[in-house]
């Protein structure tokens, strides 16, 4: 089944098939066999692809996966087609920080009032023992940051908020 991820901010379409002796992930710059093992430390895997070996960790929540590979954490957020094809263009949504699953504050950057750049760290946050650092969605004014260092969060919290955009 073919499915839409985001990077990055950018979307990309793929969707990973199995030909029988291993997988396959396919993009729209072509096929990439791969091999993802399974280790003994929680959400860790060993990937190899195109004869690289990684150590990768993963942690899941329901609206993105979180890959912390080479001293680096990646968020792949998984785009609803039928909220696309309802008319969903996300509003108000790319002013906030939403949990992907429940975890701590590690640390927070800003403050509310703060200027920031799309791009610039605002808080690290740790679930499932992995910390991810979490940034400004686009270029603004922090209107709030709900949780300090230590404290907990749930899922789908709001964990910075920035002040809408003026037209």
């Amino acid at each position: 089944m073919r499915r839409i991820f985001q990077i990055g901010g950018e979307e990309t379409e793929c969707w990973l098939a199995h030909d029988g002796s291993r997988f396959v992930l396919n993009t729209p710059e072509g096929v990439l066999p791969c091999r993802l093992d399974p280790t003994t430390s929680p959400g860790g895997f060993v990937l190899r692809a195109r004869g690289l070996v990684r150590d990768v960790r993963l942690a899941a929540g329901p609206e993105a996966t979180f890959v912390h590979m080479d001293g680096r954490t990646y968020e792949v957020g998984r785009v609803d087609p039928a909220e696309r094809l309802a008319g969903s263009d996300g509003g108000a949504s790319d002013d906030r920080l939403v949990a992907p699953m429940p975890g701590v504050v590690v640390s927070v950057a800003v403050k509310p009032g703060d200027i920031v750049a799309a791009g610039q760290p605002l808080l690290v946050i740790e679930s499932m023992k992995l910390e991810t650092t979490l940034a400004a969605p686009r270029d603004g004014v922090v209107a709030e940051i709900p949780f300090a260092a230590g404290d907990s969060f749930g899922l789908k919290d709001v964990l910075a908020q920035l002040a809408p955009e003026e037209d």
